[in-house]
């Protein structure tokens, strides 16, 4: 049994759900997934992977994580043992991610071990990729609105260009992290777009569409997509994944939009500074064939 630990956005519980999944896959197990990180928060819009893609999230019983984690089936107890200095008291069945590159050790993973981790990286479940893909089907059908704009990108060389600010720029800690200045990104992200491909259409979305409206200054012209908000956010994710190219920000909510996108031919420029901190190393993040600027 693999349990898995989702917690995050729902860029972060793709990633969680995906890297749990291929694990059990490779071993031959099932996978069970603890959702009790959402009991306590309302971070976005709490759990979403079963209303978005009406996926079975079977969660493990007390029984199960007791045979699994012993002693550290408390949450305290985890979050203890996850500092640097105590990680040599933490069982080998309590595997908590050790960096944010990608980790060989995944690759060897025994049965019966619960996973904390964030898990960004396409290797973590590259060798299950078209059964993630299957999995992360939009169920809901589109209202009109949505379903129009979808046409109408998928009837030329639509872009999707993302930029994430809310929390990222309203948190104080977020924003220490995760507010990267890319001014100067989104210009040249766009005009390689458009040296690259044939461009037609650039739709813009935002979590702050205001702000956008206000500031952003790009050599095309371009539309804001500003009506998805609250629970019916994800839809910017599903119209994103319907663009034939992609400029993400340093956001797993348009890196999944971009991966979503099956086209071969894709062009995806992303931003080489996803964190204001220099503690991460990046590497594993982007897929290969992906500009990075």
């Amino acid at each position: 049994m693999i349990i898995v630990h989702l917690c995050g956005g729902l860029g972060n519980q793709m990633f969680q759900y995906a890297a749990g999944l291929a694990a059990a896959h490779r071993i031959g197990s099932e996978v069970k997934f603890d959702t009790h990180w959402f009991d306590a928060t309302c971070l976005h819009q709490g759990l979403e992977l079963r209303r978005v893609f009406g996926l079975e999230l079977p969660e493990p019983s007390s029984k199960d994580l007791r045979k699994v984690l012993g002693a550290c089936v408390h949450p305290a107890v985890r979050r203890l043992l996850a500092g640097h200095f105590l990680h040599g008291l933490r069982p080998k069945s309590l595997v908590i991610q050790p960096h944010f590159h990608y980790w060989t050790g995944f690759e060897h993973l025994p049965d019966n071990v619960y996973l904390e981790g964030y898990w960004q990286s396409e290797r973590y479940f590259s060798n299950i990729a078209d059964i993630i893909r299957q999995q992360f089907r939009f169920v809901e059908p589109l209202d009109p609105h949505n379903a129009a704009l979808m046409d109408e990108m998928q009837s030329g060389v639509s872009v999707s260009l993302h930029i994430r600010r809310g929390d990222y720029f309203n948190n104080p800690q977020m924003r220490r992290v995760h507010g990267v200045d890319l001014s100067e990104y989104y210009p040249a992200a766009v005009a390689t777009m458009i040296e690259k491909t044939n461009a037609e259409r650039f739709y813009v979305f935002s979590d702050d569409p205001q702000w956008v409206l206000e500031h952003l200054k790009l050599p095309v012209s371009y539309t804001v997509v500003d009506h998805n908000r609250g629970a019916a956010s994800y839809r910017d994710m599903q119209l994103m994944s319907a663009c034939r190219h992609h400029i993400i920000a340093n956001s797993t909510f348009s890196w999944w939009g971009a991966w979503l996108n099956p086209r071969p031919d894709k062009v995806v420029i992303a931003p080489r500074h996803w964190f204001n901190v220099d503690v991460f190393d990046t590497r594993d993040l982007y897929c290969p064939g992906w500009i990075v600027l």
